[in-house]
């Protein structure tokens, strides 16, 4: 094991023992091969003498230790990290980060972090130069806990209400679109790259009872996409499945929710739609009420209207719609 993964409370141990003998005066190269020995560890001659000179010292060293004991929250920030994290790792350390598009999930990530982290107040969100918000923390055992693929699915089976709300946040989009034939249709759909992940979600979203479709390819890898960077050329293949349905969407919303304002709004008014009107007609005269279509925003297409329009005005918008012309 080398010394830079060599977990806090070890190296700790390690320390004190490098003392204790070279207080008796054993040598570096035998206090080297007794700690081999005694603890199965490789500690190079050049770290036994920082410590014997204390040029570094452990218990002095900037360290964040999480309590494993937080069982919920370190469930949220898996099902985040698998959506939007990141682990970085350079001469300063290991930082653990979420970047995200909506300041109200960092927020959110900020403060379950704080509390797996021990820490009073939440950690600070920042703003990123492409407009997302990040949170990031400096943590060795964090770290190497989520860089252990066992426990992401792990937390997943343990809670996985709070995994799926943080991997929904950020990686699902609740959709309500009115298709080529006229008539409205409501979901959500989540995609990734992590096809074993999606199955495993899958499956726990089927014994909270809901039923979602079934996995299917979204795009194969080398498909060129136009973002804010510019163009990007998918890595991998991406994969996804939907909830539909009135009775799943509900069962949703009660049973998982999402934090984003935004996703939950647009869930709130796709429900409302189908749950008011009686056909798939008639709910797509509802949605245009609220709901207007614009090109060339990314892979979102019908935004929020700022006022509501009348009956007669949503029919024209959609006979419009339909025709494709000044809408």
């Amino acid at each position: 094991m080398p010394g830079r993964r060599i977990p806090h409370n070890l190296r700790l141990e390690l320390y004190r023992r490098v003392l204790e003998l070279h207080s008796k005066g054993v040598s570096y190269r035998k206090i080297q091969r007794i700690l081999r020995e005694e603890y199965g560890v490789e500690v190079s001659r050049s770290n036994i003498s920082y410590w014997v000179r204390g040029l570094h010292i452990p218990e002095r060293e900037p360290y964040n230790h999480p309590d494993m004991s937080k069982e919920r929250e370190l469930a949220w920030i898996a099902g985040a990290y698998a959506g939007d994290g990141s682990i970085k790792v350079n001469r300063k350390g290991r930082f653990f980060s979420l970047k995200v598009k909506d300041r109200e999930l960092a927020e959110e990530a900020a403060k379950k972090l704080a509390v797996i982290m021990g820490r009073e107040g939440p950690y600070a969100v920042g703003r990123l130069a492409d407009g997302r918000y990040y949170v990031e923390v400096q943590s060795r055992e964090l770290v190497d806990h989520f860089s252990r693929r066992e426990n992401i699915f792990e937390h997943l089976r343990r809670n996985p209400r709070e995994f799926i709300q943080a991997f929904f946040d950020c990686e699902a989009s609740p959709s309500g679109i009115v298709n080529v034939l006229g008539y409205f249709q409501g979901f959500i759909v989540v995609s990734n790259t992590d096809l074993d992940l999606l199955k495993a979600i899958r499956r726990e979203l089927v014994d909270l009872g809901i039923s979602p479709s079934k996995i299917s390819l979204a795009y194969r890898r080398g498909r060129v996409f136009v973002s804010s960077k510019g163009r990007v050329e998918a890595r991998k293949d991406c994969y996804r499945f939907n909830i539909r349905g009135l009775e799943n969407l509900r069962r949703f919303r009660e049973e998982i929710g999402f934090i984003v304002e935004r996703k939950r709004r647009k869930l709130d008014d796709i429900i409302y739609v189908l749950q008011t009107t009686r056909d798939t007609l008639s709910a797509a005269i509802e949605w245009v009420r609220r709901y207007e279509y614009k090109r060339g925003l990314g892979r979102e297409r019908w935004f929020p209207r700022e006022k509501i329009l009348g009956l007669e005005e949503a029919w024209e918008y959609y006979e419009r719609f339909l025709g494709r012309k000044d809408v």
